[in-house]
C-alpha cells in the first residue's frame, strides 16, 4: 500500500485514489490545504496498483518520452485571446480544435467561492472559465475516472493542468487509452496552499468590508503584459 512519509514524494495528484477500485485510499488535505493519500487498512487488500500508478515511481512509464523536445514559440491569431489569457492563448487555439472534433476539455476553474478545483467543458464557453493562471494548488478529485470514461466512450480529451497532475493522469490512463488523450501542462514554479488562498480572499474582504465577486491573478488588460498584479473586485464595485 502507498505510504506517504516524505511529502516531496508525494504532488497529490490523486492517481493511487483513482485507481483504487475499493475505495481504500482517499485524499485527505493537511494544514495548508494539500491532499495526501491516506489508506483505509481494513479496505485494503495490498494489490499494489496504488504504488505502480504513482507517477513517483521509479518504473514510470517514459515510453512516449523524445529524445529531445520539439520547441515552437505560439501565439493565437486573434488578439482577443491574447488580452484574455496568459501567454499567447495557445491553449485557447489546441482546446477550440478539440472542442470543434467532438472533444471535452479539462482544466482549472472555480467552485465555491474561487475555491479552485478542475472541471469538464464540452463548449467554448464552459472552457473559457479556463482562461487565466490561478496560482494555486487546484482540486482535482474524481477527475482522473471522469477522464478514463471519457476515452473509454470514444472522446477525445484535452486535459491542462500542472505537469505532477498530468503525469499522475498519464500514468493513470496507461497506454492502451492514451492514443485519444491531449495533456498541456504549464511551466510551474511550484503552487501555493489552497488554504493559504482561503484566508486570503477572508482578509481581503474584512479589510475591505465587502464580498469578491471577481478574481484576476495577473491582470493583462489593466497592467500590460510584463506586470504581475492581481486585481479583484468586489460587490460593492470597488
Amino acid at each position: 500500500m502507498i505510504q506517504i512519509i516524505d511529502k516531496s514524494q508525494c504532488c497529490g495528484c490523486t492517481a493511487c485514489a483513482s485507481v483504487c477500485e475499493i475505495g481504500a485510499i482517499t485524499m485527505q488535505a493537511d494544514v495548508m490545504g494539500f491532499l495526501y493519500p491516506v489508506v483505509d487498512t481494513n479496505k485494503c487488500v495490498d494489490c499494489g496498483l496504488c504504488e505502480k500508478v504513482c507517477a513517483f515511481n521509479d518504473n514510470y512509464d517514459t515510453s512516449l518520452n523524445l529524445p529531445e523536445p520539439y520547441v515552437y514559440g505560439a501565439r493565437h491569431k486573434d488578439m482577443a485571446e491574447v488580452e484574455t489569457s496568459r501567454s499567447g492563448a495557445a491553449f485557447i487555439a489546441i482546446s477550440d480544435y478539440v472542442l470543434e472534433h467532438g472533444g471535452v476539455v479539462y482544466g482549472a476553474g472555480y467552485a465555491d467561492h474561487f475555491r479552485v478545483v478542475h472541471k469538464r467543458a464540452t463548449t467554448k464557453d464552459e472552457r473559457d472559465e479556463f482562461k487565466g493562471s490561478k496560482y494555486v494548488q487546484s482540486d482535482i478529485r474524481g477527475i482522473f475516472r471522469q477522464v478514463k470514461k471519457d476515452l473509454k466512450d470514444g472522446l477525445t480529451v484535452l486535459f491542462s493542468g500542472t505537469p505532477c497532475q498530468t503525469a499522475g493522469l498519464n500514468s493513470y490512463i496507461g497506454k492502451k487509452l492514451r492514443e485519444h488523450l491531449v495533456l498541456v501542462d504549464i511551466v510551474c514554479h511550484g503552487v501555493p496552499g489552497p488554504n493559504l488562498w482561503r484566508d486570503y480572499i477572508d482578509y481581503l474582504e474584512k479589510k475591505h468590508g465587502n464580498r469578491i465577486c471577481w478574481v484576476n491573478f495577473r491582470d493583462k488588460q489593466k497592467y500590460g503584459w510584463t506586470a504581475h498584479h492581481e486585481t479583484f473586485k468586489f460587490e460593492g464595485g470597488e
